[in-house]
Protein backbone atom coordinates (compact mmCIF):
# COMPACT_ATOMS: atom_id res chain seq x y z
CA UNK A 1 0.00 0.00 0.00
CA UNK A 2 2.75 2.41 0.72
CA UNK A 3 4.29 3.66 -2.16
CA UNK A 4 7.77 4.29 -0.98
CA UNK A 5 10.38 2.83 1.20
CA UNK A 6 11.88 5.33 2.52
CA UNK A 7 8.54 6.63 3.49
CA UNK A 8 7.97 3.34 6.11
CA UNK A 9 11.42 2.87 6.94
CA UNK A 10 11.42 5.15 10.01
CA UNK A 11 13.67 4.66 12.71
CA UNK A 12 12.89 5.37 16.72
CA UNK A 13 16.02 7.26 17.67
CA UNK A 14 15.84 8.03 21.53
CA UNK A 15 17.84 10.98 22.36
CA UNK A 16 19.44 13.64 24.27
CA UNK A 17 18.97 17.37 23.33
CA UNK A 18 21.76 18.95 25.32
CA UNK A 19 21.25 22.41 26.93
CA UNK A 20 17.81 22.35 27.90
CA UNK A 21 16.04 22.16 31.22
CA UNK A 22 14.50 18.87 33.11
CA UNK A 23 11.11 19.96 33.05
CA UNK A 24 7.76 19.42 30.84
CA UNK A 25 7.59 22.31 28.85
CA UNK A 26 4.13 25.01 29.38
CA UNK A 27 1.89 25.56 26.24
CA UNK A 28 0.52 28.68 26.11
CA UNK A 29 -3.03 28.29 24.39
CA UNK A 30 -5.20 31.06 23.55
CA UNK A 31 -8.81 30.51 24.63
CA UNK A 32 -10.71 33.30 23.64
CA UNK A 33 -10.12 37.27 23.12
CA UNK A 34 -12.73 39.75 24.47
CA UNK A 35 -13.16 43.77 24.34
CA UNK A 36 -15.47 43.22 27.01
CA UNK A 37 -15.37 42.43 30.28
CA UNK A 38 -14.65 39.02 31.64
CA UNK A 39 -16.30 36.45 34.04
CA UNK A 40 -14.21 33.54 35.93
CA UNK A 41 -16.07 31.28 38.40
CA UNK A 42 -14.68 29.89 41.17
CA UNK A 43 -16.32 27.51 43.20
CA UNK A 44 -14.06 27.47 46.31
CA UNK A 45 -10.44 28.69 47.55
CA UNK A 46 -7.92 29.65 44.59
CA UNK A 47 -4.73 31.10 44.10
CA UNK A 48 -2.73 33.10 41.95
CA UNK A 49 -0.57 36.13 41.16
CA UNK A 50 -0.71 39.42 39.44
CA UNK A 51 1.87 40.46 37.54
CA UNK A 52 4.12 38.18 39.60
CA UNK A 53 3.35 39.05 42.62
CA UNK A 54 1.37 35.73 44.42
CA UNK A 55 -1.67 35.72 46.75
CA UNK A 56 -3.97 32.95 47.89
CA UNK A 57 -7.92 33.34 49.09
CA UNK A 58 -10.37 31.04 50.87
CA UNK A 59 -13.18 32.31 49.05
CA UNK A 60 -15.24 31.46 46.05
CA UNK A 61 -15.08 34.49 44.06
CA UNK A 62 -16.32 35.20 40.25
CA UNK A 63 -13.89 37.51 38.95
CA UNK A 64 -14.91 40.15 36.21
CA UNK A 65 -11.82 41.37 34.34
CA UNK A 66 -11.55 43.99 31.72
CA UNK A 67 -9.00 45.85 30.38
CA UNK A 68 -8.45 49.39 29.32
CA UNK A 69 -5.42 50.57 27.44
CA UNK A 70 -3.46 47.61 28.16
CA UNK A 71 -4.04 47.15 31.91
CA UNK A 72 -6.08 44.99 33.53
CA UNK A 73 -9.62 46.32 35.56
CA UNK A 74 -10.96 43.42 38.18
CA UNK A 75 -14.22 44.98 39.36
CA UNK A 76 -13.44 48.68 38.05
CA UNK A 77 -9.82 48.65 39.57
CA UNK A 78 -6.39 48.42 37.68
CA UNK A 79 -4.29 45.68 38.86
CA UNK A 80 -1.82 44.98 36.17
CA UNK A 81 -0.69 43.79 32.59
CA UNK A 82 -1.55 39.75 33.59
CA UNK A 83 -3.60 37.85 36.03
CA UNK A 84 -3.11 34.02 36.63
CA UNK A 85 -5.30 31.85 38.25
CA UNK A 86 -5.19 28.03 39.09
CA UNK A 87 -6.52 25.85 41.90
CA UNK A 88 -4.81 22.96 43.63
CA UNK A 89 -7.05 20.27 43.56
CA UNK A 90 -9.48 21.03 40.20
CA UNK A 91 -9.25 22.84 37.19
CA UNK A 92 -9.97 26.08 36.05
CA UNK A 93 -13.50 26.66 34.30
CA UNK A 94 -13.88 29.47 31.26
CA UNK A 95 -17.10 29.53 29.56
CA UNK A 96 -18.45 26.64 30.09
CA UNK A 97 -15.80 24.09 30.33
CA UNK A 98 -12.76 22.86 32.57
CA UNK A 99 -9.46 22.67 32.19
CA UNK A 100 -6.05 21.56 33.53
CA UNK A 101 -3.62 23.86 34.63
CA UNK A 102 -3.27 27.56 34.70
CA UNK A 103 -6.06 30.28 33.44
CA UNK A 104 -3.98 33.86 32.18
CA UNK A 105 -6.03 36.64 31.58
CA UNK A 106 -3.84 39.25 29.83
CA UNK A 107 -4.45 42.62 28.77
CA UNK A 108 -4.00 43.57 25.06
CA UNK A 109 -5.21 47.16 24.28
CA UNK A 110 -8.35 47.42 25.35
CA UNK A 111 -9.17 43.42 25.27
CA UNK A 112 -8.29 40.42 27.45
CA UNK A 113 -6.66 37.65 26.10
CA UNK A 114 -8.06 34.49 27.84
CA UNK A 115 -4.89 32.35 28.23
CA UNK A 116 -4.59 28.13 29.24
CA UNK A 117 -0.95 27.62 30.66
CA UNK A 118 -0.89 23.51 30.96
CA UNK A 119 2.19 21.16 30.69
CA UNK A 120 2.64 19.15 27.01
CA UNK A 121 1.40 16.13 27.77
CA UNK A 122 -1.91 17.35 29.30
CA UNK A 123 -2.76 20.03 26.30
CA UNK A 124 -2.23 16.67 23.90
CA UNK A 125 -5.49 15.05 26.39
CA UNK A 126 -7.55 17.86 24.98
CA UNK A 127 -6.11 18.15 21.49
CA UNK A 128 -5.99 14.25 20.35
CA UNK A 129 -9.50 13.23 21.02
CA UNK A 130 -10.72 16.94 19.53
CA UNK A 131 -8.51 16.26 16.04
CA UNK A 132 -9.08 12.87 15.50
CA UNK A 133 -12.21 10.15 17.07
CA UNK A 134 -11.19 8.39 19.72
CA UNK A 135 -12.74 5.03 18.74
CA UNK A 136 -10.32 5.25 15.82
CA UNK A 137 -7.21 2.18 15.98
CA UNK A 138 -4.53 3.22 18.21
CA UNK A 139 -1.41 3.71 16.05
CA UNK A 140 -3.42 6.38 13.78
CA UNK A 141 -4.30 8.10 17.15
CA UNK A 142 -1.00 7.65 18.03
CA UNK A 143 0.55 9.13 14.92
CA UNK A 144 -1.84 12.17 15.46
CA UNK A 145 -0.39 12.24 19.38
CA UNK A 146 3.12 12.65 17.91
CA UNK A 147 2.14 15.27 15.00
CA UNK A 148 0.54 17.27 17.22
CA UNK A 149 3.01 17.37 20.15
CA UNK A 150 5.54 18.33 17.39
CA UNK A 151 3.07 20.51 15.82
CA UNK A 152 3.18 22.85 19.05
CA UNK A 153 6.71 22.56 20.12
CA UNK A 154 8.02 24.02 16.59
CA UNK A 155 5.14 27.09 17.12
CA UNK A 156 6.07 28.36 20.73
CA UNK A 157 7.42 31.62 20.69
CA UNK A 158 8.48 33.16 24.15
CA UNK A 159 8.03 36.93 23.08
CA UNK A 160 4.14 36.34 22.09
CA UNK A 161 1.37 36.25 24.86
CA UNK A 162 0.45 32.85 23.14
CA UNK A 163 2.07 30.07 21.38
CA UNK A 164 -1.76 28.49 20.05
CA UNK A 165 -4.98 28.96 19.54
CA UNK A 166 -7.75 26.46 20.74
CA UNK A 167 -9.13 26.47 17.08
CA UNK A 168 -8.06 24.96 13.57
CA UNK A 169 -6.22 27.68 13.15
CA UNK A 170 -3.89 26.14 14.94
CA UNK A 171 -5.02 22.87 16.40
CA UNK A 172 -8.43 22.03 18.04
CA UNK A 173 -8.17 21.75 21.94
CA UNK A 174 -11.30 21.34 23.94
CA UNK A 175 -9.74 20.60 27.53
CA UNK A 176 -10.92 17.84 29.92
CA UNK A 177 -14.22 17.60 28.17
CA UNK A 178 -13.36 15.32 25.46
CA UNK A 179 -10.20 13.63 27.36
CA UNK A 180 -10.51 10.24 26.73
CA UNK A 181 -9.35 6.83 27.81
CA UNK A 182 -8.30 5.65 24.53
CA UNK A 183 -6.81 9.17 22.78
CA UNK A 184 -4.79 9.13 26.77
CA UNK A 185 -3.45 5.95 25.89
CA UNK A 186 -2.06 7.43 22.87
CA UNK A 187 -0.30 9.98 24.21
CA UNK A 188 0.81 8.23 27.12
CA UNK A 189 2.69 5.52 24.67
CA UNK A 190 4.17 8.60 22.81
CA UNK A 191 5.13 10.49 25.71
CA UNK A 192 7.85 12.88 24.43
CA UNK A 193 8.08 11.42 21.08
CA UNK A 194 8.50 14.13 18.69
CA UNK A 195 9.43 14.58 14.72
CA UNK A 196 12.80 16.37 13.84
CA UNK A 197 14.44 17.50 10.73
CA UNK A 198 17.98 18.89 10.41
CA UNK A 199 18.07 19.10 14.26
CA UNK A 200 14.99 20.85 14.99
CA UNK A 201 10.75 20.56 15.23
CA UNK A 202 9.37 19.33 11.77
CA UNK A 203 6.66 21.10 10.11
CA UNK A 204 4.21 18.72 11.50
CA UNK A 205 0.55 20.26 9.38
CA UNK A 206 -1.97 17.92 9.07
CA UNK A 207 -5.77 18.07 7.53
CA UNK A 208 -8.71 15.57 7.95
CA UNK A 209 -8.80 14.12 3.98
CA UNK A 210 -6.48 15.05 1.43
CA UNK A 211 -8.50 13.54 -1.43
CA UNK A 212 -5.57 10.97 -2.36
CA UNK A 213 -2.87 13.47 -3.61
CA UNK A 214 -0.99 14.97 -0.78
CA UNK A 215 -0.42 18.51 -1.29
CA UNK A 216 3.16 19.98 -0.87
CA UNK A 217 4.28 23.46 1.14
CA UNK A 218 5.12 24.81 -1.70
CA UNK A 219 2.37 25.33 -3.79
CA UNK A 220 0.03 26.15 -0.83
CA UNK A 221 2.07 28.01 1.58
CA UNK A 222 4.74 29.07 -1.01
CA UNK A 223 7.00 27.94 0.95
CA UNK A 224 9.37 25.00 -0.07
CA UNK A 225 10.05 22.28 2.87
CA UNK A 226 11.67 18.95 1.81
CA UNK A 227 9.09 16.56 3.78
CA UNK A 228 5.87 18.55 2.94
CA UNK A 229 6.41 17.19 -0.76
CA UNK A 230 2.72 16.36 -3.56
CA UNK A 231 2.50 12.25 -3.77
CA UNK A 232 -0.03 10.32 -4.22
CA UNK A 233 -1.92 9.26 -1.06
CA UNK A 234 -3.77 6.16 0.15
CA UNK A 235 -7.28 5.34 -0.37
CA UNK A 236 -9.23 6.53 2.70
CA UNK A 237 -12.97 5.95 1.80
CA UNK A 238 -13.67 8.40 3.90
CA UNK A 239 -16.55 10.65 4.53
CA UNK A 240 -15.11 13.76 2.44
CA UNK A 241 -12.83 11.84 0.03
CA UNK A 242 -15.67 12.78 -3.05
CA UNK A 243 -17.84 15.71 -2.56
CA UNK A 244 -20.04 17.49 -4.88
CA UNK A 245 -21.44 21.54 -4.24
CA UNK A 246 -24.12 23.85 -6.05
CA UNK A 247 -23.31 26.99 -4.79
CA UNK A 248 -25.53 30.08 -5.33
CA UNK A 249 -24.63 32.95 -7.44
CA UNK A 250 -25.29 35.08 -4.19
CA UNK A 251 -23.20 33.49 -2.03
CA UNK A 252 -19.63 33.75 -4.50
CA UNK A 253 -20.54 37.36 -5.14
CA UNK A 254 -21.14 38.18 -1.20
CA UNK A 255 -17.78 37.10 0.16
CA UNK A 256 -16.35 38.09 -3.65
CA UNK A 257 -17.12 41.36 -2.42
CA UNK A 258 -16.59 41.26 0.96
CA UNK A 259 -12.48 40.85 -0.39
CA UNK A 260 -12.90 43.75 -2.76
CA UNK A 261 -13.71 41.82 -5.64
CA UNK A 262 -17.26 43.51 -7.48
CA UNK A 263 -18.43 41.32 -10.17
CA UNK A 264 -22.00 41.91 -9.87
CA UNK A 265 -24.25 39.03 -10.20
CA UNK A 266 -22.03 35.53 -10.69
CA UNK A 267 -23.09 33.20 -13.40
CA UNK A 268 -19.76 31.06 -14.03
CA UNK A 269 -16.52 29.70 -12.20
CA UNK A 270 -13.60 28.44 -14.63
CA UNK A 271 -10.23 26.95 -13.54
CA UNK A 272 -7.53 28.04 -15.49
CA UNK A 273 -4.80 26.49 -13.47
CA UNK A 274 -3.91 23.54 -10.95
CA UNK A 275 -1.02 23.29 -8.72
CA UNK A 276 1.41 19.83 -9.31
CA UNK A 277 -1.37 17.91 -7.04
CA UNK A 278 -4.19 19.33 -8.66
CA UNK A 279 -5.38 22.14 -6.64
CA UNK A 280 -6.66 25.52 -8.12
CA UNK A 281 -3.82 27.74 -8.67
CA UNK A 282 -5.92 30.24 -10.94
CA UNK A 283 -9.98 30.66 -11.24
CA UNK A 284 -12.12 32.85 -12.99
CA UNK A 285 -15.18 34.21 -11.64
CA UNK A 286 -17.47 35.60 -14.04
CA UNK A 287 -20.71 37.81 -13.89
CA UNK A 288 -22.81 40.33 -15.11
CA UNK A 289 -20.88 43.42 -14.22
CA UNK A 290 -17.70 41.58 -14.68
CA UNK A 291 -14.84 39.17 -14.50
CA UNK A 292 -12.29 38.53 -11.98
CA UNK A 293 -9.03 35.99 -12.02
CA UNK A 294 -8.20 34.83 -8.49
CA UNK A 295 -4.45 33.75 -7.85
CA UNK A 296 -3.63 30.69 -5.73
CA UNK A 297 -3.49 32.54 -2.53
CA UNK A 298 -6.90 34.20 -3.08
CA UNK A 299 -8.59 31.26 -4.73
CA UNK A 300 -7.90 29.88 -1.19
CA UNK A 301 -9.44 32.06 0.41
CA UNK A 302 -12.67 32.35 -1.38
CA UNK A 303 -13.23 28.35 -1.89
CA UNK A 304 -12.89 28.36 2.42
CA UNK A 305 -15.87 31.06 2.31
CA UNK A 306 -17.77 29.81 -0.14
CA UNK A 307 -17.57 26.82 2.30
CA UNK A 308 -15.34 24.30 -0.06
CA UNK A 309 -13.90 21.63 1.57
CA UNK A 310 -10.88 21.91 0.13
CA UNK A 311 -9.12 23.27 -3.14
CA UNK A 312 -8.75 20.05 -4.80
CA UNK A 313 -12.33 20.03 -7.22
CA UNK A 314 -12.93 20.85 -11.16
CA UNK A 315 -16.18 22.15 -12.57
CA UNK A 316 -19.13 20.01 -13.41
CA UNK A 317 -21.15 23.19 -14.48
CA UNK A 318 -21.33 26.63 -14.27
CA UNK A 319 -21.64 26.52 -10.47
CA UNK A 320 -21.35 23.14 -9.41
CA UNK A 321 -18.34 21.95 -7.93
CA UNK A 322 -16.87 18.22 -7.82
CA UNK A 323 -14.05 17.74 -5.63
CA UNK A 324 -12.23 15.50 -3.02
CA UNK A 325 -10.55 15.84 0.57
CA UNK A 326 -11.22 18.39 3.31
CA UNK A 327 -8.52 21.11 4.12
CA UNK A 328 -5.30 22.20 2.93
CA UNK A 329 -3.85 18.94 2.32
CA UNK A 330 -0.38 19.70 3.57
CA UNK A 331 1.24 16.79 5.52
CA UNK A 332 -0.65 13.69 6.90
CA UNK A 333 -4.23 13.02 6.03
CA UNK A 334 -5.78 11.63 9.18
CA UNK A 335 -8.44 9.68 6.93
CA UNK A 336 -5.59 8.44 5.58
CA UNK A 337 -3.58 7.26 8.87
CA UNK A 338 -6.83 5.50 10.06
CA UNK A 339 -6.64 3.50 6.61
CA UNK A 340 -2.79 2.54 7.05
CA UNK A 341 -3.68 1.57 10.71
CA UNK A 342 -6.57 -0.45 10.00
CA UNK A 343 -4.12 -2.28 7.39
CA UNK A 344 -1.49 -2.89 9.85
CA UNK A 345 0.88 -0.45 9.71
CA UNK A 346 2.24 0.97 12.99
CA UNK A 347 2.26 4.97 14.12
CA UNK A 348 6.38 4.96 12.97
CA UNK A 349 5.52 3.95 9.45
CA UNK A 350 2.53 6.27 9.50
CA UNK A 351 4.33 9.15 10.13
CA UNK A 352 7.41 8.09 8.13
CA UNK A 353 4.86 8.20 5.01
CA UNK A 354 3.11 11.50 5.80
CA UNK A 355 6.59 13.52 6.54
CA UNK A 356 9.50 11.29 4.86
CA UNK A 357 13.22 12.41 6.00
CA UNK A 358 12.24 13.41 9.41
CA UNK A 359 13.21 11.47 12.58
CA UNK A 360 11.39 10.14 15.38
CA UNK A 361 12.68 11.18 18.61
CA UNK A 362 11.96 10.65 22.01
CA UNK A 363 12.56 13.69 24.22
CA UNK A 364 14.91 13.21 27.49
CA UNK A 365 14.94 16.45 28.61
CA UNK A 366 12.83 19.51 27.48
CA UNK A 367 12.82 23.01 27.38
CA UNK A 368 10.87 24.57 30.22
CA UNK A 369 8.97 28.37 30.14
Amino acid sequence: MLTSAARVCLVLVVCLIAGWAVAQPLVRVLLDERPAAVLVPFDGPHRGSIDGSAFTTPFALTWPVSAVDGRLMVDGHEVGRQLDLVVDDGFVRYAGRAYRGVLRLVARGDSVLVINVVDLESYLRGVVPAEMQASWPLDALRAQAVAARTYVLARRSPAAPYDVCATSDSQVYRGLRVEHRRSDQAVADTAGQVLTYGGTFARTYYHADSGGVIASSAEVWGASIPYLSAFQDVTSNGPHSTWEVRLEPGVIGAHLSAAGFHVGSVHQVRVLATSESGRIARLEVIGNGGSVVLGASDARAQARAWGLKSTLFHMVGDLVFRGGGWGHGVGMSQYGAHALAVAGYGYGQILGFYYPETQLQRLTTVAAR
